[in-house]
């Protein structure tokens, strides 16, 4: 077992364990060394190179678990949407759902071969990353399907909201592919081998309480009803902006919630039931602070989980790409130099 399993777990650990979300990227130079080579696409579709991007933070920082290269819109690539990576704009789709006929276009016929690099990339870390554990992840439909809608990142997804209020037969569709399309795709990773699995779902915060019900949590644990998960490896769910809706999330059978910044997770800890792992949460501007700054707020952390069994130190969104690499390596060291009271007293 590792750190992080046994966190997933609720055992007991030394410590807690830590990664931290997009923890391969453009904050380390050898990351942008490939990138100035390739573009982002060909990076995770080839698996050789998604290989090595995600073992470069395992080898700078010795994190306690690593994550797969990749990104969420590979499903929706995958379906049929025409994606492209554009520098200083992100995600741009040029072929968006706005109706039925645009659902109805989508085709997950040739999913598991349009995805093969995945599950190459993963089989191929499973030999060189020893006994770190390997986290595969997706995004989950209603974020994917809110690029699908928009045609890229939206701070309020009006165009998205629209065709919900409007067209909930068209949404419907769409929902139903990404449901099949990402239980198939999760499904490919847990054969090729990770050790867990992480669902996103970045844009959740911004639904009323009914869309989040069916637009949340009904298809995520459709999702999960529909893995095929042998071994029993534990699921993570991060829905960033949901801390107002902990009781649905603590009800859907993950073993693992993850937190984000907003949320006090001392108190969170006491919510939530006993047999769910907590992650989180550091705000990532917390990374531009001074080391003193810093290192406070990694030790309150740390100090208001050290009781309760099932913690593991993340931040409560991604990593910002003009990081100094030397901030993060001071978290890493705080976490790691850190003794859990209750287990060596």
């Amino acid at each position: 077992m590792s750190l992080y399993l046994d966190a997933t777990r609720c055992m007991p650990t030394s410590r807690p364990p830590i990664w931290i979300m997009r923890q391969a990227g453009r904050y380390l130079p050898e990351y942008r060394a490939f990138r100035e080579k390739y573009g982002f696409l060909d990076m995770i579709r080839t698996p050789e190179i998604a290989t090595e991007i995600t073992l470069q933070p395992i080898r700078r920082f010795g994190f306690d678990a690593a994550i797969l290269f990749s990104d969420i819109l590979t499903v929706a690539d995958a379906l049929g949407s025409d994606l492209n990576f554009v520098e200083g704009k992100g995600p741009v789709i040029s072929n968006p759902v706005r109706t039925m006929a645009d659902a109805d276009q989508l085709s997950s016929s040739s999913l598991r071969e349009r995805l093969d690099y995945v599950p190459q990339a993963i089989r191929l870390l499973k030999t060189q990353l020893g006994d770190t554990p390997l986290i595969g992840f997706a995004g989950a439909p209603f974020t994917v399907a809110s690029y699908m809608v928009e045609g890229g990142s939206s701070k309020d997804l009006r165009i998205m909201k629209e065709l919900i209020y409007s067209q909930p037969e068209t949404m419907e569709q769409l929902m139903d592919q990404l449901v099949k399309a990402t239980a198939d795709y999760l499904n490919m990773q847990i054969e090729a081998g990770v050790d867990a699995i992480q669902i996103f779902d970045t844009w959740a915060g911004l639904l009323s309480y009914p869309e989040f019900q069916s637009l949340v949590i009904r298809p995520i644990r459709a999702i999960l009803n529909r893995l095929r998960n042998p071994a029993g490896i534990p699921i993570t769910l991060f829905a960033k902006g949901t801390s107002v809706f902990w009781k649905e999330l603590s009800q859907l059978p993950v073993q693992v919630i993850g937190l984000d910044w907003q949320v006090d997770i001392g108190a969170m800890g006491q919510l939530m039931p006993a047999d769910i792992a907590l992650q989180g949460n550091m705000d990532p501007m917390m990374l531009y602070a001074s080391h003193e700054i810093l290192e406070a707020k990694v030790t309150h952390i740390l100090k208001s989980m050290a009781d309760r069994p099932g913690y593991i130190f993340n931040l409560g969104h991604g990593i910002l790409p003009d990081v100094n690499p030397d901030q993060v390596q001071r978290v890493v060291q705080l976490v790691q130099q850190f003794k859990n009271e209750r287990i060596h007293a």
